[in-house]
């Protein structure tokens, strides 16, 4: 993707620097490593479509509907904000299980 602004020159986003930045904030939005996540990008007529599996994280209270809701809505926003391309859908699978187990001493 190349993006042209008011001076000269481009700046491009490669699918492999888009990928990466995908992981990044599907780890982030979903609490979980960034080892656990996989994501795939598919180009739909100029928008995304991302999929992506990422572990249960276990000591929420909120439901897995509300949970990927709330995983959806913030790659959304994230990808337009930091990438400059709008996701026309976003699935969200849940697979396996993340423990939160931090003590606080």
């Amino acid at each position: 993707m190349t993006m042209n602004g008011p001076f000269g020159g481009r700046t491009t986003i490669t699918a492999r620097a888009l990928h990466r930045l995908a992981i990044g904030v599907f780890s982030d939005a979903a609490g979980v490593r960034i080892d656990r996540v996989r994501v795939e990008l598919e180009d739909q007529r100029g928008s995304l479509r991302v999929s992506v599996t990422v572990p249960v994280l276990l000591g929420r209270s909120d439901d897995l509907v509300q949970r990927g809701s709330g995983i959806r809505r913030r790659v959304i926003s994230s990808l337009e904000d930091l990438a400059g391309r709008r996701a026309s859908a976003v699935d969200v699978r849940f697979s396996g299980i993340e423990r939160t187990d931090r003590r606080v001493q």
